[in-house]
């Protein structure tokens, strides 16, 4: 079933200059390196390249849905990408190509990574009730009346709570 959704994928042309514009810069390198790394496969270069832009679909979907597999699937495939523009790009452009890259790689990166956080999360359970505080005063009772005896043994910071 994959063989036959794979070859019912389009014919496009690897290895010609195909795209337009700002994507170019980045697709055709892409388009380039696929071309001239894939003539040993039993697939055709053209199929390798829909695969490729399959996976970064599902990359970019997936980790927009939050899914961690499709995330790391997406660091790895703009990694690969950025990769293969630097080996297939011009002499002359091949900086200014990697960096349009990395930029738009980054750009895309803000849906496919959404809600990502580096900081890690900490859960807490309490189990028990916790400590509860109640607020009350406590006043000593008063103090009985003295004897004489008393008095003598009592210390002199001791004083009865008297009342008005």
């Amino acid at each position: 079933m994959l063989h036959s959704l794979l070859t019912a994928a389009p014919r496009v042309q690897v290895g010609t200059d195909t795209s337009t514009g700002v994507f170019a810069v980045i697709d055709q390198p892409i388009r380039t390196y696929i071309a001239a790394h894939s003539p040993a496969l039993t697939i055709s270069a053209s199929t390798v390249y829909t695969v490729w832009q399959l996976v970064g679909l599902f990359g970019l979907i997936g980790g927009f849905a939050r899914s961690s597999g499709a995330r790391i699937t997406w660091t790895a495939w703009g990694a690969a990408s950025i990769a293969m523009v630097w080996d297939a790009a011009p002499d002359e452009g091949r900086t200014i190509a990697t960096g349009l890259a990395v930029l738009a790689w980054t750009a895309a990166s803000a849906f496919a990574l959404r809600g990502l956080t580096l900081r890690p999360a900490f859960f807490t359970h309490i189990h028990n009730a916790g400590h509860q505080i109640e607020p009350h005063i406590h006043l000593p009772a008063p103090a009985a009346e003295a004897t004489p005896d008393d008095e003598d043994n009592a210390p002199d910071n001791v004083h009865p709570l008297q009342k008005r």
